[in-house]
């Protein structure tokens, strides 16, 4: 079913066509009785005969049904018109993250907050047992007045739902998916951090954390590439910020971040460092990053003690065995003492095997 500007579905008219998704096609319409304005979608006219699409638009609708936080669009109402199953959706005035970062320069406190609004909203989410599976720019919307809505629960699934989707086929977007999607294996909620990752490097850099010449090549980057660390493509960036993002965009489910909060707790324990770095924006898709060479490093918080240790090496040494997160659980021994001794104790507590614990402590005296 097409939609046209003037006609009446239900207890709506159709004022406009806003865009499509992966599953329906959105109009922005008005009750007629209320007059308040809504978002009303309806499955794409050549997928309305297809069982599965049917079933999966369906579930879109029960679980936003089941859904209610200010930074996820809400839904409204579902009803029949004929055969065709409509839902109806708060109307969010703005746009995505994708349009906006195009149109003009983001400031890297508005990054993290943008960020932070969409952990929180999966923070929410998980708790459900929902998994969103398509997070990326242009299902993120942003009001006028900064608040994050996150949309399109089309391919989301849920701890109580059943399988769908054959196993190795993929949905969501390639720019955007886990390594362990690519490779044909179930979502977790972890999936979902790593595109928030993927996001949030976008907005810190300009750029895509991975990239090819094509489809096949993108999804072999996912699965082996270690993208550049943000903070060496953009000074600016705070090295704690780059650090979160790097844990997130972790190829192992395992060393990403285990919640969203821990996720929103790493982005968040790092404040913009003068009111200077607050105003310099962040590059946009094309900027070319020129790097100074002659630029100081961040001074690092902490006592006398704690710039006396050699916690870079520590992290390295540590990376080896659980790979990105090391620099992050350093740090955090850091902060609870300063005796190199203690730091390296517990750090290998992170290790899974013996033998691999055993090595990280006697490279201490290498």
């Amino acid at each position: 079913m097409s939609l046209e500007p003037g006609q009446r579905i239900g207890d709506y008219e159709v004022v406009a066509r806003l865009g499509q998704g992966g599953l329906g096609v959105v109009y922005e319409v008005r009750h007629l009785i209320s007059q308040r304005r809504e978002a009303l979608k309806i499955l794409h006219p050549g997928q309305s005969g297809a069982a599965e699409m049917v079933e999966r638009f369906k579930r879109e609708v029960q679980t936003l049904a089941s859904l209610n936080h200010v930074n996820i669009a809400a839904l409204h109402n579902a009803f029949y018109h004929g055969d065709e199953l409509a839902m109806v959706m708060e109307f969010v005035e703005g746009r995505t993250l994708g349009d906006l970062r195009e149109r003009r320069a983001i400031l890297l406190p508005q990054a993290l907050d943008y960020a932070a609004q969409i952990l929180h909203a999966l923070v929410y989410a998980h708790a459900r047992g929902v998994i969103h599976r398509d997070i990326k720019p242009t299902n993120i919307m942003v009001t006028g007045e900064g608040v994050v809505k996150l949309l399109d629960f089309g391919i989301a699934i849920t701890d109580r739902s059943a399988q769908l989707t054959q196993p190795g086929y993929l949905l969501g977007s390639i720019n955007y998916m886990s390594p362990e999607q690519i490779n044909g294996g179930k979502a977790t909620t972890r999936s979902d951090l790593y595109a928030v990752g993927v996001t949030l490097y976008e907005l810190l850099t300009g750029r895509l954390p991975i990239s090819g010449e094509n489809a096949y090549e993108i999804m072999m980057g996912h699965v082996q590439k270690i993208p550049t660390a943000p903070h060496q493509i953009v000074p600016h960036v705070p090295i704690s910020v780059s650090d979160a993002v790097m844990v997130a965009l972790a190829k192992d489910p395992a060393q990403r971040f285990a919640s969203a909060e821990d996720f929103l707790s790493a982005i968040g324990a790092a404040p913009v460092q003068s009111e200077q770095l607050a105003t310099v924006p962040l590059p946009g898709p094309s900027a070319t990053i020129q790097r100074s060479s002659t630029a100081s490093p961040q001074p690092r918080p902490g006592s006398s003690g704690l710039q006396s240790l050699p916690l870079e090496e520590i992290s390295r040494k540590l990376a080896v065995y659980i790979g990105p997160v090391a620099r992050i659980v350093v740090k955090k021994l850091a902060a609870q003492s300063d005796d190199e001794d203690f730091i390296f104790r517990e750090a290998a507590k992170q290790i899974r095997t013996d033998a691999d614990r055993a090595a990280f402590l006697q490279s201490r005296n290498k």
